[in-house]
């Protein structure tokens, strides 16, 4: 076998070169751009999936830089998904990501389903659901089912320390956690008490902090003025960290990746083929002339 060094040969070397071929015809759908969804994005990625739709309306505010891989001091203000956007290209510079700045809701139809086929020029294969919010959560994970299109969403990420309490499941199997009782009831109401993939918590999340009636949360984003998701607007305000969102994210991307590795033998995986000249890898990494 000829070993042929390549952006993703640790990876090829790991699922060979049909689980590498599946990863490239890949579209994924992330849908929320935050602690969550943008370490969801990076591992997405990472695996070289070939098209990557990131949806999220928010801009990066100073709140965010303790768990969201896009908020630094000199980004707060800017769009989530087109920083994230900017920072995949410089991963794989040979795939496709685009970005919609808009949020989901259940009055919008299906238009994050229809712009995001048209901007990569093929139909959405798998969505990862980072929504925070729990109507257009259901709204998604519904659309998503009727259209047969396997999704996985994260459950409440906020409010917790141990991750060794982290799961990844069928979502009827989810205890402990409110918030996926909640978004299990709601699917009920639809018809749904199975096959979506979900990652939870069995800790018990920590109390939130309660706005004080008759005031209001001070906000510091750079949009204040915004109608959708501004602090003002919040009753509770949910503590985070550093590690918890990401792992949920890490795990959303692996889970996803690891089914469409399903059929594949990985003992017997065909890999490399052919070893490039080293013309041949500066053309297609772009690198400068060699000193």
């Amino acid at each position: 076998m000829a070993f042929r060094n390549h952006r993703f040969s640790r990876l090829e070397l790991l699922i060979g070169k049909e689980g590498l071929s599946r990863y490239r015809n890949l579209h994924v759908m992330i849908v929320g751009a935050g602690g969550v969804g943008s370490f969801a994005a990076e591992a997405i990625a990472r695996a070289a999936v070939g098209s990557v739709t990131l949806v999220d309306h928010d801009e990066v505010c100073v709140t965010n830089v303790n768990r969201q891989l896009h908020a630094f001091t000199d980004t707060v203000g800017k769009k989530k998904v087109q920083l994230l956007v900017e920072r995949l290209q410089k991963i794989n510079p040979l795939a496709n990501y685009h970005a919609i700045a808009e949020h989901h809701h259940p009055d919008k139809n299906d238009f994050i389903f229809a712009e995001a086929e048209r901007l990569a020029g093929k139909p959405v294969d798998a969505v990862i659901d980072c929504i925070d919010t729990l109507i257009p959560k259901v709204d998604l994970i519904v659309r998503c089912k009727q259209k047969n299109i396997p999704i996985w969403s994260s459950m409440g990420s906020a409010s917790r320390l141990d991750p060794a309490q982290i799961k990844c499941a069928d979502i009827s199997e989810t205890k402990v956690d409110k918030f996926a009782k909640q978004i299990r009831l709601k699917l009920r109401e639809q018809g749904i008490t199975e096959g979506v993939r979900v990652v939870y918590s069995t800790e018990e999340a920590i109390e939130p902090e309660q706005a004080v009636p008759g005031t209001e949360w001070h906000c510091i984003c750079p949009t204040i003025e915004k109608e959708f998701g501004a602090c003002q607007h919040k009753r509770v305000m949910l503590g985070t960290n550093s590690y918890i969102p990401p792992i949920f994210g890490m795990w959303l991307a692996g889970d996803l990746l690891k089914h469409y590795l399903e059929g594949i033998d990985l003992k017997n995986r065909d890999t490399f083929e052919k070893t490039p000249t080293y013309d041949e890898f500066k053309k297609v990494l772009n690198l400068g002339q060699p000193k």
